[in-house]
């Protein structure tokens, strides 16, 4: 089947070499074509297996690959990987490989692409996404194709072809003038992404339901490592029941793969907060975007998890390689699908020493050697220790042959077996110590998931050295490989109001909780000796501590003690406006500023401590302080957490996304990032009582208040959110109360703040620069370091990115030091700034800085401010110090500027199938930010309802039930037949993000 005017058909055989052409534009080329093929060794088949003598590519079955361009062995090729999920060479066919040696091109691309094969539970399809044009690119957007990828199936029988997707466009119509049926060139009066949508990694799940990425909703990721971002969408096969089941996923997910469990397994980018921007994990979630939980943790600096498979035993095959550099190329490990005991952690310690080696090999040298990684899943092991997963070349063959080369693309085979692509050399782009030979991908087999030790243990299926062979994928039922006719079916978003009195039927609201704030593993796997096993303060040596790049995220010296309450702070993916109308500067596609470069609002300041009526702390089961919790908020909004101390002042963070959908109750993670530990039952915890207040933060914000004497309340703010910004909430602060000394005159401690020019070369005030982006240290004293940069989490000499406790700025407001250290603790040069003043024989990668009480800085604190006013600037710098770029521009489409669409589920009737009578449609909407427009709700459906001919807005049906639940009762249930219907329901924030939602129903199997 033809995408091109290109056809190049081989059949190949134990005796001869035949080549089939059509349209071939030299046929003289074969000659050396042939004579290179027969003394290519590479060619050469491997031996039949028993069970099937008569097989000339030594397996018992097909197997569909893809086959990319390959340019030799001194010109790289370009793979889809996380780095450039949108990349790939044109030219790359679906071929059909069969056990006699012969081969038939599927899908024959000239300048399209194919990728991400998978074959259906019954074997008799092909999924697969296909690049329509990849010689059309924006070299302005990361090389992204402008016409995009779509989703097709091909029927391994009839050779049919359906194509599953459309380009289907659904951007956030509040953010934006979009025209939604054409992202790449609309009129100029429309914003536009410049490139196409891309509908990639198809995996059918039971049901005949497909799963899939999607950049539809035209957002890009917080971090530059990777673009755009791709979410996971659920769908009918023929394309209805569309729904968006990872909306937490505002970085990026990538290839969803079936468990035989019927969870989804996912490669998620973890770049929230301030994480190292080249971080993936792991995750598993169930189909309707439920009970999602980490499987292999991001925690390993700076390598990519992706790629993966479950073979027959039941265990799952993960890739870890390092990004960009290895186009998608590492090694493989393996591990169960679920924790062998259960009565243990599911995960090893925070502290890598303590978790089990795991095997790889750097240099031939020195043979096989062990890494050791934080949070180590039970079970973990090396598939693939013969080679390693970092940004250097493979290591040489210790027998004297190639480079030992890497692995991508593992697939599942039948007996327990695995298919992957391997490349022999150095399968790397760096010169580390050589790029050469480029890669040179083909087909093999690993016997029995044995661990591989040597080129020699693998098993070849095919290798034509003028092409990269990927993505093998054995033409089979799903049985002959796990047993089953296919996954299990997990229930869809049950919602039916069982779950807590909280969450009523049809509700598009969940619920979120955790057992404890104690049992936690927050603090970081590798530290420094002189900052009590933290980060140091400021130091030249490169990686001296996991804390807040990739894994912990302590913020100083802390106890469980100073915890009093837990932070939910709701987040927003940021919308792709960089070109059109009132467009975004261009390396700041949301239009503001912050650390983390994403929005995070305040949902809640939930206090943790619980006291009976004599004033004692009430105990959990473990002997702790109960500190569990339980809160409402919009379902499908994505959110985080931070730990906080009686000031509202950041302890710790959880520097992921999380996310409840309609109708969930999320309270078992045991504890805070707990995961080496067991987890406290919620269901033994005060907040799981009856009697517990659960609180609803759509309506309201409680906030930590303070006073200077010690005492601690909560004011609820009567908005859902609360934002903290630099021109709305901190440049007052600066310009009542900081620049009478700190001016351009006075010059007081080397810090200007009366200049609010923007900063050259960047989009912020220079107020704002000195204060929260000058890591560079051009201005005020530099730090005593050697390259004289402010490194580790420091943005600048007063300010510590999320972490006020360790900010200057914020000792100088409070009158005291708050990271629970002493100036005593750490050397600090007597004059600022001047490395030789430092302590004599003391090292300034140990100093730090001092807080001296001052006329203008008591102890104490600043008199003429607020405790309200020095909490906010702890908060600002706990969001992030965040700036709001389009307010000094007047697009007012930046910080404040809502970029989450609202919540809109309906519940009755179910999709598709109903065992039960219709009677009623429900619908439910809320929103975490701007709120629910209700002007905008409407309701539509093709069938008449209530004497309303098919197509009638219905809204005015409805009625409220309470919650943001409406109900429309039918006169009468609807016949049971058949019969397929539809109900479309819309509704708008007000900020103009519109949620759509289509239900296609039958009433009767």
């Amino acid at each position: 089947m033809r995408h091109s005017f290109r056809f190049f058909f081989v059949s190949l055989c134990s005796a001869c070499l035949v080549f089939s052409v059509t349209a071939f534009a030299d046929a003289t080329r074969l000659v050396p074509i042939i004579t290179y093929l027969l003394q290519d060794s590479r060619l050469v088949y491997p031996p039949a297996p028993e069970s099937c003598p008569d097989s000339k590519i030594g397996v018992c079955y097909d197997i569909v690959y893809v086959r990319q361009p390959r340019f030799g062995d001194f010109q790289n090729t370009t793979w889809p990987e996380v780095f450039h999920p949108g990349r790939l060479d044109p030219g790359a066919d679906l071929v059909l490989l069969r056990t006699n040696g012969t081969e038939e091109i599927l899908i024959d691309c000239e300048v399209c692409s194919v990728t991400d094969p998978f074959v259906s539970f019954d074997g008799q399809w092909v999924f697969y996404s296909l690049f329509h044009d990849l010689t059309q690119l924006n070299s302005q957007r990361s090389d992204l194709p402008r016409l995009g990828a779509d989703i097709y199936r091909i029927n391994l029988a009839s050779r049919q072809i359906e194509q599953l997707t459309h380009g289907e466009f659904t951007p956030n119509t509040g953010n934006g003038n979009w025209d939604e049926r054409n992202p790449l060139d609309p009129a100029s009066s429309f914003n536009r992404l410049g490139y196409g949508i891309l509908n990639l990694g198809p995996m059918p799940l039971p049901g005949n339901k497909l799963v899939f990425t999607s950049n539809r909703n035209g957002f890009v990721p917080t971090k530059g490592f990777s673009t755009p971002t791709m979410q996971m969408f659920v769908m009918d096969l023929d394309g209805a029941n569309v729904h968006a089941i990872a909306p937490m996923t505002i970085g990026s997910a990538l290839h969803p793969t079936i468990l035989n469990d019927g969870r989804i397994m996912f490669s998620s980018y973890e770049s929230q907060g301030i994480r190292d921007r080249r971080l993936w994990g792991v995750w598993t979630i169930d189909p309707d975007g439920r009970n999602w939980a980490p499987f292999v943790s991001a925690m390993t600096s700076p390598n990519a998890y992706h790629f993966f498979t479950q073979v027959s035993s039941g265990e799952v095959v993960v890739e870890q390689y390092y990004n960009l550099n290895n186009n998608g190329f590492g090694a493989l490990f393996a591990l169960p699908a679920s924790p062998p005991n259960p009565n243990q952690p599911a995960f090893g310690s925070p502290f890598p020493n303590l978790n089990p080696g795991i095997l790889q090999t750097v240099n031939a040298a020195h043979g096989q050697t062990t890494f050791r990684d934080s949070f180590t899943p039970q079970g973990y092991y090396a598939l693939t220790p013969m080679t390693h997963p970092g940004d250097s070349a493979a290591p040489e063959d210790p027998n004297g042959g190639p480079r030992v080369g890497k692995f991508t693309h593992p697939s599942a085979a039948p007996h327990n077996d695995l298919l992957v692509a391997w490349t022999p050399g150095p399968a790397n782009d760096l010169n580390r110590p050589t790029t050469l030979p480029y890669y040179d991908s083909g087909l093999y087999v690993i016997d029995s998931m044995q661990p591989v030790n040597s080129p020699s243990e693998l098993k070849l299926i095919k290798n034509d050295p003028r092409y990269n062979e990927a993505w093998p994928r054995a033409v089979v039922p799903w049985r002959d490989i796990h047993g089953v006719d296919e996954p299990a079916s997990k229930p869809w978003l049950p919602n039916d109001g069982s779950v807590h009195a909280e969450l009523p039927a049809g509700t598009a609201y969940g619920l979120v909780g955790s057992s404890s704030l104690y049992k936690r593993d927050t603090s970081p796997g590798r530290g420094s000796s002189q900052f009590d096993g933290l980060d140091a303060f400021n130091t030249s040596q490169n990686d001296q501590s996991s804390n807040w790049f990739w894994q912990g995220a302590d913020a100083g010296k802390y106890t469980n003690s100073d915890i009093w309450a837990v932070r939910l702070l709701a987040m927003e993916a940021i919308t792709d406006r960089r070109y059109g109308p009132n467009n975004s500067p261009s390396n700041l596609a949301g239009d503001f500023y912050s650390h983390a470069n994403e929005k995070l609002r305040i949902l809640g300041e939930i206090p943790v401590r619980k006291f009976d009526q004599s004033g004692q702390p009430i105990m959990d089961p473990e002997g702790n302080p109960d500190t569990s919790f339980l809160v409402k908020l919009p379902a499908d909004t994505p959110f985080t957490f931070q730990t906080i101390d009686r000031y509202g002042m950041v302890l710790n963070m959880s520097q992921t996304w999380h996310q409840v959908r309609p109708g969930e109750q999320r309270s078992n993670c045991g504890g805070c990032h707990a995961h080496s530990q067991m987890p406290l039952d919620f269901e033994q915890t005060a907040a799981s009582n009856s009697t517990y207040t659960v609180r609803d933060l759509s309506t309201s914000t409680p906030i930590v208040t303070g006073d200077n004497a010690g005492n601690v309340g909560l004011s609820e703010v009567p908005t859902a959110t609360v934002n903290v910004e630099f021109y709305q909430d901190i440049r007052p602060i600066l310009q009542n109360h900081c620049i009478a000394c700190h001016n351009g005159s006075q010059n007081a401690g080397q810090l200007v703040l009366d200049d609010t020019s923007k900063e050259s070369g960047t989009h912020v005030p220079n107020d704002y620069y000195r204060l929260a982006n000058d890591s560079g240290a051009k201005y005020g004293y530099p730090p005593v370091i050697p390259n004289k940069s402010w490194r580790q989490s420091n943005a600048s000499r007063y300010i510590r990115r999320f972490q006020s406790r360790r900010s200057l700025l914020t000792w100088k407001l409070f009158g005291a030091r708050l990271d629970g250290w002493s100036n005593a603790d750490h050397p600090t040069e007597s004059v600022p700034g001047d490395a030789s003043t430092l302590p004599a024989g003391t090292s300034a990668n140990n100093a730090d800085l001092d807080f001296v009480a001052s006329t203008a800085h008591p102890a104490g604190g600043m008199t003429s401010l607020s405790m309200a006013q020095k909490m906010m600037v702890a908060r600002w710098i706990d969001l992030g110090a965040p700036i709001d770029v389009s307010a000094a521009n007047g697009r007012h489409l930046g910080w404040m500027a809502d970029d989450n669409r609202p919540t809109l589920t309906i519940s009755q009737p179910r999709a598709n199938v109903n065992t039960v009578p219709v009677t009623a449609i429900v619908v439910a909407v809320a929103d975490a930010y701007t709120g629910v427009d209700l002007d905008t709700f409407s309701v539509t459906a093709d069938f008449s309802v209530n004497g309303f001919a098919a197509g009638s807005e219905l809204k005015n049906l409805f009625s409220h039930q309470g919650g943001g639940v409406y109900r429309l009762t039918l006169a009468s249930a609807l016949p049971q037949n058949q019969h397929e219907r539809h109900i479309f329901a819309e509704v708008k924030d007000n900020q103009g993000n519109v949620t759509r939602q289509a239900v296609r129903f039958f009433t009767a199997p």
